[in-house]
């Protein structure tokens, strides 16, 4: 772009901002109203909460199947990560406005789910329809939808610093989306002071003190940390168990039934307790304010509102996790902290947000962002120290099932989008047809004790760029690419393979699904895997490529 094209852009993107926060203010002030509105209720007769959490579950569903562009409730952040990753960050006008509105109905009445998702996807949306209007170019699409994003978030929480992490972060579970950094930030600082100027300049949470921490508090937050990723692990899983529970019951009960079981499911959880519905901020002022609260009611509140999430945004409601993550985060700290009885529940509320948020969404710094912006500098360590701890003891657990490693290849990125696509439209076929369908039958091999010379000979007979190594008994050792063979000095051409470099192979039986497939090559990153048979021979070989040309042919079948 010239010079006067940047400045156009960026000043679009700056626009962005501003509309993004506009429309989520707006979605989160019609929020505040309904909320308002079920508080009263529930004042009045806790008996209310049936009829209530039925008219969450219930209006957001009918809404989004009669008035949305794509059908499925549930997470807004998801709905942002399949527009990222599968449509170059395009959403349907439709979507914009009515998937957040049918969220804030979900969360005002009692539903149990977070306010960043719809203002996550009302950000992107406003993004997706300007570009569209401006026809911007394709290549920028998907920056100005991700900038758009942050910008709705940076809105709801007023947390600027977060939003541009949680944006950079999100779209994989171990990288970054560089690219999209100044977008980001230009989106969210004036999308940060509107909400400021309407919403007020208080932090989310209120005023928190500061305190002094020692090592003691810190390898403690280490601890916590630990603790926080085995209960993210069981947070996503159960998130994922309740998701097939609900297909299960769809199909038995029809629609009507699921949102009358989701609607049971939050009103035993509300009944319980007032505080595992809702968005769950009055949880969080509590424990700050000193609520006291039993161990077992503490306990009782972090379970409830586990699953009370799982089935609003499972069984009909439409909302976001990273709230609730938040949430039930800060009561386990909380519970961390009356049993070791320190006399900072604050600081491990807050450890426990940031590692809970580390470990079930796969981002590092937008924990410690979150923290820092919403109860203060003092924080930063110890929720860092503790997210690394969450982050790694989670493992590849998440809740958006779309959500890559790293950023993909041209290659992967072709096999990541088809086989969301085979897994949404043909999933019968995914888990049946097997790797002997797809591979390359009796492949060429190299012997480990040939010689450079050779090796690069029978490239030449090739179009592989790998090709695997085997002994004598046809056992698969290794692999080499031609371009590691061309790191190779033309004097030193008479070494044998041996004495190179020799990457580890990825093996598979010829019984693995293509579904199991597809997701070992974009887990491990391995353009070619190799078939085995029984007695662990050669016996075929299946490139990237290979997969995404049978997910095509039988989506076109």
């Amino acid at each position: 772009m010239s010079k006067f094209q940047d400045v156009r852009y960026y000043l679009l993107v700056a626009v962005v901002g501003l509309l993004a926060s506009s429309i989520s203010i707006a979605f989160y002030l019609l929020y505040l109203q309904i909320w308002s509105f079920t508080q009263s209720m529930l004042s009045y007769s806790i008996i209310l909460i049936l009829p209530l959490s039925f008219l969450a579950l219930c209006v957001p569903y009918f809404l989004v199947k009669r008035f949305a562009d794509t059908k499925a409730t549930g997470s807004g952040t998801h709905t942002v990560l399949e527009a990222y990753h599968l449509k170059n960050g395009e959403i349907d006008e439709k979507d914009t406005l009515v998937k957040p509105t049918a969220a804030m109905l979900t969360i005002g009445l009692g539903g149990s789910a977070g306010p960043e998702g719809p203002s996550f996807l009302a950000g992107g949306g406003i993004a997706s329809a300007l570009s569209k209007r401006l026809k911007i170019k394709p290549e920028l699409r998907r920056r100005l939808f991700i900038a758009g994003a942050a910008a709705g978030l940076a809105a709801t929480f007023r947390t600027p610093l977060t939003a541009v992490l949680f944006a950079l972060e999100i779209p994989y579970k171990n990288d970054l989306d560089r690219e999209t950094f100044i977008e980001a930030v230009i989106a969210s600082v004036p999308a940060y002071l509107l909400s400021v100027a309407v919403l007020g300049v208080e932090p989310f949470f209120g005023e928190v003190m500061n305190m002094p921490l020692s090592l003691y508090e810190i390898g403690l937050s280490l601890l916590l940390g630990l603790i926080c990723g085995l209960y993210a692990v069981f947070f996503t899983k159960t998130f994922s168990w309740t998701e097939h529970i609900g297909i299960r019951l769809k199909k038995k009960i029809g629609n009507f039934g699921l949102i009358l079981v989701g609607a049971a499911v939050l009103s035993v959880s509300g009944v319980f307790s007032i505080y595992t519905i809702g968005i769950g901020l009055h949880f969080v002022s509590a424990i700050i304010q000193g609520t006291t609260f039993s161990m077992v009611a503490l306990i009782g509140i972090v379970l409830l509102k586990t699953f009370a999430t799982a089935a609003t945004l499972n069984f009909g409601g439409s909302g976001g996790l990273f709230f609730p993550t938040i949430v039930i985060g800060a009561g386990i700290g909380y519970i961390f902290a009356s049993i070791f009885n320190i006399n900072l529940a604050v600081m491990f509320m807050a450890v426990g947000m940031a590692a809970l948020l580390a470990g079930t969404h796969k981002v590092l710094l937008t924990p410690v962002a979150f923290v820092v912006e919403t109860l203060g500098g003092v924080f930063a360590i110890p929720a860092l120290l503790a997210s690394g701890v969450s982050h790694l003891i989670s493992g590849k657990h998440s809740f958006y099932p779309v959500q890559p490693q790293t950023k993909l290849k041209t290659e992967e990125l072709a096999l990541e989008r088809f086989f969301l696509k085979g897994k949404d439209l043909i999933p019968e076929k995914m888990r049946t047809v097997t790797a002997l369908e797809v591979m390359t039958k009796n492949p060429i091999a190299l012997h480990h004790g040939v010689a450079i010379r050779e090796a690069l000979e029978k490239f030449e007979g090739t179009k592989f760029r790998v090709l695997p190594i085997i002994d004598e008994d046809a056992h698969v050792v290794g692999i080499i690419n031609l371009e590691d063979l061309g790191c190779v000095d033309v004097h030193r051409q008479g070494i044998s393979l041996s004495e190179t470099v020799v990457h580890k192979p990825t093996l598979i039986s010829g019984e693995t699904t293509l579904e199991q497939l597809a997701q070992l090559m974009m887990e491990t990153q391995q353009d070619h895997v190799f078939v085995i048979d029984s007695k662990e021979g050669l016996i075929g070989v299946i490139s990237g490529i290979d997969v995404v040309k049978k997910i095509l042919e039988l989506l076109s079948a």
